[in-house]
């Protein structure tokens, strides 16, 4: 081990000394390939040959002086810092000839990388960041397509019954859930609200970081008023305070217990996670709608397609089924598709083609 030591040493103290300085190394490094040609060429001549010839053979044993000059400085492993060296020098060189010019390059340079890193950041969150759920692939959004489009403010042509129907007499799904998105008021703070069916959370595979989320008996009629915050509502209404559960708050003129947090990354399926889910029973209260009419609310319906069934042939079957709905058979034109979207946390690609022909984009926002 000692003996491989000392060479090591020496090789950087020899690569220290050539970076430190160069032009003492460039001269030391001549003077020994000179001296090396002229002992060749010195031993030419003890063996007979003549002075021109015996410096002939010397040069052709050694080669070209500058390649060999050039293998030495490969030999010592500084080739990569010297360049950059180099060019930083050069760099500045150019900058103080011409500042203006360099300053329009570097700027041009930053704009177009910040730009870069921009784009790359929302192309991530709004398509490649998958929001944090179990098995999120399985999820899929129900949409309606039908040859008239529904009046904008219907939010879409599912109500609560119907979502309770395709539960019940469809087995396209292991389960599904309802949600409305809507505003709410906090302490005199605007907010986003989703209200939820309340068994949310249980398909989406989500537990709290404290408290506990919705459950089913939150959201049957007469079921207590309750909320659950996400992380980014819990750290801009409470600052993260631990002690936030079992605290009540003012929503519409009516107190709401919370009940949980939930963890950091979760959104909910959204691309931005809200402030806050309430259960979709207590829906009437936030979207300003009567008690009595609150089956007539347009839902989103998300399921988790059974791993056996395909997309199309999903969308096939609720197909059949809508058609033989008499609820849809009322609403204006014909029933002409029934499809699934991948509902992730990010933009789908009938998303990007166009919302606007899509009957979830018109779910009301309160």
């Amino acid at each position: 081990m000692a003996r491989h030591l000392v060479p090591n040493l020496r090789d950087l103290v020899l690569r220290i000394r050539a970076l430190i300085a160069p032009r003492r190394a460039e001269r030391e490094l001549d003077e020994e390939l000179m001296f090396h040609i002229e002992r060749e060429t010195h031993k030419h001549i003890a063996a007979g040959l003549s002075a021109a010839e015996a410096r002939a053979r010397a040069q052709a044993r050694f080669g070209p002086v500058l390649l060999a000059a050039d293998e030495c400085r490969d030999a010592r492993g500084i080739s990569v810092i010297d360049d950059l060296m180099r060019d930083v020098f050069y760099a500045f060189r150019t900058f103080r000839r011409a500042p203006l010019a360099a300053l329009t390059i570097v700027a041009t340079v930053a704009l177009g990388l910040g730009l870069v890193t921009a784009v790359f950041a929302v192309y991530s969150i709004f398509l490649l960041r998958v929001d944090a759920v179990r098995n999120p692939s399985e999820l899929f959004g129900v949409t309606m397509e039908r040859s008239v489009p529904l009046h904008p403010d219907s939010g879409g042509p599912f109500a609560r019954p119907d979502y309770e129907a395709m539960r019940r007499e469809t087995r396209v799904f292991t389960d599904a859930v309802a949600m409305v998105e809507t505003a709410a008021r906090v302490e005199d703070r605007l907010v986003r609200a989703t209200v939820v069916s309340g068994n949310f959370f249980q398909v989406l595979g989500v537990q709290a970081t404290l408290g506990r989320p919705l459950l089913p008996d939150d959201d049957e009629q007469g079921g207590q008023p309750v909320i659950v915050l996400s992380d980014t509502g819990w750290r801009k209404l409470f600052r993260g305070d631990r002690a936030v559960i079992g605290r009540r708050v003012m929503l519409k003129g009516a107190p709401y217990e919370i009940v949980g947090v939930m963890p950091d990354g979760f959104r909910g399926l959204g691309l931005t996670p809200p402030d806050f889910w309430a259960p979709l029973a207590l829906a009437w209260q936030f979207l300003d709608t009567t008690a009595g009419r609150a089956d007539e609310l347009g839902v989103g319906i998300v399921g988790r397609l059974k791993p056996e069934l395909s997309p199309e042939a999903a969308s096939a079957a609720l197909l059949v089924w809508a058609s033989g709905r008499t609820e849809f058979n009322r609403l204006p034109g014909r029933l002409l598709q029934v499809s699934l979207t991948p509902r992730q946390g990010t933009i789908s690609t009938n998303d990007i083609q166009g919302c606007s022909s899509s009957p979830r984009c018109s779910s009301p926002s309160g």
